[in-house]
């Protein structure tokens, strides 16, 4: 969130030398005194215990919250304006993890006033994960949601309750989200890297450093439309590797030097850390079949622990080494926990322990798995790209029941009955008789137009009185099914919008979510991706594991007897077009095109490189999409709309004229 000039998360520590002694400070950058009786600071665990503030902030004026109060004063005597308040007192509440978290600030209405989302290495400093320093904000009217706004402090320990020891007035150029394409080159492709990159003093260079075996040497990128770049002046820098022989290693990182001397890199530590690909590289076919968020009896770990677990499977003809490569709990962070060196054989299954207690064991990630729902990945090496080579999300879990694909060459996973940890999930069964077995966001025809079918696959009646349908994972309680409503054996219903109270967005940014009527056990689950018009999603047969698309709907009836249908045409390359209309006043659409299935972040920046919102960050499907930006509450003026796909950037500039 774009610190608005009031109260802002300035400062935080995650991470101390020796006992840790974590806090997080926040900053009334305003003129005016703020109450923040009955406001609190959360990590990114709704299920936490909220830590309320209890303290009037003058402007200019820092508070300390910190894990625990006593500790803190052992640590910082000297500090004073101290939230009396903690959030972790005696090991008691909740910590900030290592391995990335969130810190989140709600006011007294618990609205969402600040957030921070930072993480361990990538394009955050570091230097602030147990090696002394904290978290600091440059200054205090930075996108505190960026990495580039922040920096190690420049003393161990952080400066709790006063002025950061980098802040500064005269802002660093940002360079951020750079991007290559195509992601796993061949040897006969050129590359082309971009970045977007810009400082309100005045931008002297940017710089693609590559290294091809012999040290690095610097290039320099352009924004004036030419070598590489498509669109001059829309501050996305661009240029060309040129095509390298098979098996080549290519490292590069990126830099901007403002008019001052100035300058920012990309990733944040390089040349330390960089980004890479090998030419003519294919990443092996691994998998994650399995995972078990709720572990209450299924099997315990070498310590005695039930733990949360995931599976991954080598469906490889080759052995698979896994060292360098990632595993995550987040489809945007693909280096959130390195794996050692681990030999996976082919058709061989391992479970990894996710109970964020990693000094357990080659076997034990940093992070655990959300029992309402999230996502779990597996990343390549950075060397070999860094790309995803397997993820999905999940819904909510309950005990020992586990969720995996069945079977493991089906397209979504199901909820499975009998966890099979270390195995095949052919021995399993599925946990729910009932299914979602076809649905429709979308037609020419617009108004209350979709619908979602139930199904039950099984051979006896299903009761489904308190059932509940969602559209959104933390929110699974949004439509209830009526008292005696029985489905029998083969039998359909039909849900329509208007009785549903909500409809499932065409951009595929929602997800389809049933579950039982105590609303913690999961019954399906399906994350679909984008929708066309008149065309319907379904499984295939009923029942199966399999999802297509059906020219012909079949709602209340047997998928088996539809055409199945051949999707319209991906368009043929990647495309930001200009938003309609511009100027606007105070609402423009804007629409892309995608060749394929990608990863996509669409956000508006104003010209200080600020973020003003996050309209799109999702995967979706390939095909045309429209997004619309309602600019209610920023001030007139020019603003760029950023792209950023695997595959593809690019950026549009656009003027906002009361």
């Amino acid at each position: 969130i774009w610190a608005e000039s009031d109260i802002v998360i300035n400062e935080i520590m995650y991470n101390s030398i020796g006992t840790d002694v974590e806090f997080v400070e926040l900053y009334n950058a305003s003129a005016t005194d703020y109450n923040l009786q009955n406001w609190y600071i959360l990590d990114d665990n709704d299920d936490h215990t909220p830590c309320l503030l209890n303290w009037t902030l003058k402007p200019g004026e820092y508070l300390v919250v910190a894990a625990d109060v006593t500790q803190f004063k052992g640590r910082y005597p000297a500090v004073t304006n101290v939230n009396p308040n903690a959030f972790d007192p005696g090991g008691a509440g909740w910590s900030l993890a290592n391995g990335g978290d969130a810190v989140r600030l709600f006011d007294k209405n618990k609205a969402l006033h600040d957030i921070v989302v930072y993480a361990e290495g990538g394009d955050w400093p570091v230097a602030a994960d147990g090696d002394g320093p904290s978290l600091e904000l440059l200054y205090p009217s930075l996108d505190n949601s960026l990495p580039s706004s922040w920096d190690p402090s420049l003393v161990n320990g952080g400066t709790p309750g006063a002025m950061n020891s980098v802040y500064t007035e005269n802002e660093k150029p940002f360079c951020k989200d750079g991007q290559r394409s195509p992601a796993l080159p061949t040897s006969t492709e050129n590359v082309v890297i971009s970045i977007f990159a810009s400082d309100k003093e005045g931008m002297a260079k940017v710089e693609l450093f590559v290294n091809l075996g012999s040290g690095y040497t610097a290039q320099p990128m352009n924004d004036n439309g030419t070598n590489g770049d498509a669109v001059a002046g829309d501050t996305l820098y661009s240029t060309i590797i040129p095509a390298q022989i098979s098996g080549r290693l290519v490292k590069y990182y990126m830099a901007a030097t403002d008019d001052m001397g100035q300058k920012t890199v990309w990733p944040t530590n390089a040349p330390a850390d960089y980004h890479a690909y090998t030419v003519d590289y294919k990443p092996p076919m691994l998998r994650i079949t399995e995972l078990l968020a709720v572990n209450n009896t299924v099997n315990a770990d070498a310590f005695g622990d039930y733990d949360d677990w995931f599976e991954i499977h080598n469906a490889d003809s080759r052995s698979v080494n896994l060292a360098g490569m990632y595993v995550s709990n987040s489809l945007d962070n693909s280096k959130s926990h390195e794996l050692p060196s681990i030999t996976l054989a082919p058709g061989e299954y391992k479970i990894f322990w996710a109970d964020n207690e990693s000094d357990q064991g080659n076997l034990h990630v940093d992070f655990k798995l959300a029992s309402d729902g999230e996502e779990v990945a597996i990343f390549e090496t950075v060397d070999h790209g860094n790309v995803l080579i397997h993820g999905w999300k999940f819904g909510v879990m309950s005990g020992d029941i586990s969720m995996g694909f069945m079977p493991e060459t089906g397209t979504a996973p199901e909820y499975l009955k009998s966890p099979t940890p270390g195995a095949s999930n052919s021995s399993s069964q599925l946990y729910s008789p009932v299914c979602i077995n076809e649905f429709q966001s979308t037609s020419n025809f617009g108004g209350t137009d979709d619908w979602i079918e139930i199904y039950n696959r099984g051979t006896a009646p299903f009761d489904l009185s308190g059932c509940f349908l969602s559209d959104k994972r933390g929110k699974n309680t949004k439509w209830q099914f009526p008292q005696g409503k029985v489905l029998q054996p083969g039998e359909y219903l039909v849900i329509y919008e208007d009785a549903l109270g909500f409809g499932f967005a065409s951009e595929g940014s929602d997800v389809i979510m049933l579950s039982a009527a105590d609303s913690t056990i999961g019954l399906d689950f399906y994350d679909f991706s984008d929708q066309q018009p008149d065309i319907s999603e379904g499984r295939y047969p009923d029942g199966a594991n399999t999802w297509q698309f059906f020219v012909e709907p079949t709602r209340g009836a047997s998928n088996s007897g539809s055409a199945v249908a051949d999707y319209p045409a991906a368009p043929q390359k990647f495309e930001l077009q200009q938003n309609f209309p511009n100027p606007f006043n105070p609402m423009t659409t804007i629409s892309f095109s995608l060749p394929a299935r990608q990863k996509v972040m669409l956000s508006i920046y104003n010209t200080l490189g600020q973020k003003v919102v996050t309209l799109v960050d999702d995967v979706l499907a390939a095909g045309s999409h429209s997004f619309v930006w309602k600019a209610n509450d920023v001030p007139s003026g020019l603003y760029f709309c950023e792209f950023i796909s695997d595959d593809y950037a690019a950026s549009k500039k656009m003027i906002l004229a009361r």
